[in-house]
């Protein structure tokens, strides 16, 4: 399920499946990128909060055309 935060700049991604995760980033990613292209100086950030939680959004520390993903999950850097 995607949740939108701000308008082709900022989403929510959570899903129980790794299907419905993945279909919901590659859209978010689709929309930020389309959003980008139009302004044309940010890139794209994909981040895991943790399990079934993401968030897709532009980022200007991230160059134009970069798509770059974090993991703030503490659960899977202990493991």
């Amino acid at each position: 399920m995607i949740t939108t935060i701000e308008a082709d700049r900022y989403f929510h991604i959570t899903g129980l499946t790794t299907t419905e995760i993945d279909d919901g980033i590659s859209i978010a990613v689709r929309l930020a990128h389309t959003h980008s292209r139009r302004d044309g100086w940010e890139g794209v950030l994909v981040t895991r909060h943790e399990p079934g939680l993401y968030t897709v959004n532009l980022c200007s520390e991230i160059p134009y055309g970069i798509t770059m993903e974090r993991d703030l999950d503490s659960r899977a850097k202990l493991s």
